[in-house]
């Protein structure tokens, strides 16, 4: 096994991995429970940027509750992001946001110019990370959205 990455290196492993995965796992709750779905995602150095329909569990759930948490990565390289969740109307998204967003979709329907779409924004509160088991301790590199290392 190999040693725990030193805090610092697992804040920069995470802001590269943030940088480079477009993929996450999004978990939102009401009271019947979880729900769980992958969602591309753009990372702005701040926020993470989602879209679905409005019509979703997702977008039920976050109005609801305003909070969600992110998974992202491999189940031996992963990265769990918990914080709240604002809904954004197309009309009134960043471009800056939305452009790299959209260049994800590869062809897809831009949610700017797709009937039925929202953005979701989420904002981390709680940022933790390992790799193995030797990691485990010391995870929590972002606490009440601040980072501790």
């Amino acid at each position: 096994m190999s040693p725990p990455r030193k805090p610092l290196q697992r804040k920069s492993d995470v802001l590269e991995l943030l940088r480079s995965e477009t993929t996450a796992w999004l978990a939102t709750g009401d009271t019947d429970g979880p729900h769980l779905v992958p969602l591309l995602f753009h990372y702005n150095g701040e926020v993470l940027t989602f879209a679905t329909f409005a019509n979703s569990r997702t977008v039920t759930n976050v109005a609801a509750t305003a909070r969600a948490r992110a998974a992202i990565g491999q189940h031996y390289d992963v990265v769990m992001i918990d914080g709240s969740m604002e809904i954004i109307e197309p009309d009134a998204i960043d471009p800056a946001i939305a452009d790299p967003f959209a260049s994800l979709l590869r062809g897809g329907p831009d949610p700017r110019h797709t009937p039925g779409f929202v953005y979701l924004q989420l904002t981390p509160t709680r940022v933790q990370a390992w790799r193995s088991f030797a990691e485990l301790r010391g995870r929590t590199l972002m606490n009440s959205g601040r980072w501790l290392v």
